[in-house]
């Protein structure tokens, strides 16, 4: 729950909108035992008009999915939200959106909708994946009344845990493209950069089986090991 001492707002959706999200809410979710290779991994990336991703608005969606062991990018996907109100110039500046962008995009509930029927339960990959988590689920909440479910790995916790010796040089996410040498065509695009993390997702892939670590439950302990090593 985002807001805990929030009331629910009530969200009345037309009735086509309400069809898709009840089946939306039926469909099953991905299995933990489900070995890494076999999962279609779907990865995410926001554009916010700010740094909190509580209460600055969602911008736009871009998401690609990783389906034996490829990157999909002719079905990938990727929206922008219509906003009320625009962002500032000097965030125009790092995200490109423009105000008339910014008010001929998609209305929220059917850019959701349509991320959500595309990414079809995950599971999830970002980098900072809390960030995207965040502003996505708030956006759901606020659009559709709905507590978006789904499993979440973060490649910002992943790649130091298998590639410790880059780790103390690697922060950022251009710093793992950099050392990894992967290419990011449009940097703060939101479909360009989850182009480029999921290629990196793909090489963590590789190296966490040469690790032995084989399902989705396993990569979610390694995720949890950071903890322990607090890291």
């Amino acid at each position: 729950m985002i807001w805990p001492l929030a009331r629910r707002a009530r969200v009345t959706l037309a009735p086509d909108e309400a069809r898709r999200l009840a089946a939306l809410k039926a469909a099953p979710q991905p299995d933990p035992r489900t070995p890494i290779a076999d999962l279609r991994w779907v990865v995410v990336d926001v554009e916010t008009g700010g740094l909190n991703p509580y209460a600055d608005p969602l911008l736009s969606i871009g998401a690609v999915e990783i389906r034996n062991g490829q990157i999909r990018l002719g079905g990938g996907f990727e929206a922008g939200l219509q906003q009320a109100a625009v962002t500032s110039h000097e965030n125009i500046l790092v995200h490109g959106l423009t105000h008339s962008l910014q008010r001929s995009g998609m209305a929220a509930s059917s850019a959701l909708l349509n991320f959500a029927e595309f990414a079809g339960g995950g599971p999830f990959v970002a980098f900072h994946a809390g960030f995207d988590r965040t502003a996505l689920a708030v956006a759901m909440r606020k659009a559709l009344g709905w507590d978006f479910p789904g499993r979440w790995l973060d490649a910002a916790v992943i790649a130091p845990l298998l590639f410790p010796r880059l780790a103390g040089e690697c922060r950022s996410l251009d710093d793992w493209l950099a050392a990894l040498s992967i290419e990011n065509y449009a940097r703060h695009s939101a479909v360009a950069d989850a182009a480029a993390t999921a290629q990196l997702w793909l090489i963590l892939l590789e190296a966490a089986t040469r690790q032995h670590i084989r399902t989705l439950k396993e990569m979610e302990k390694l995720a949890q090991a950071r903890k322990w090593l607090g890291l």
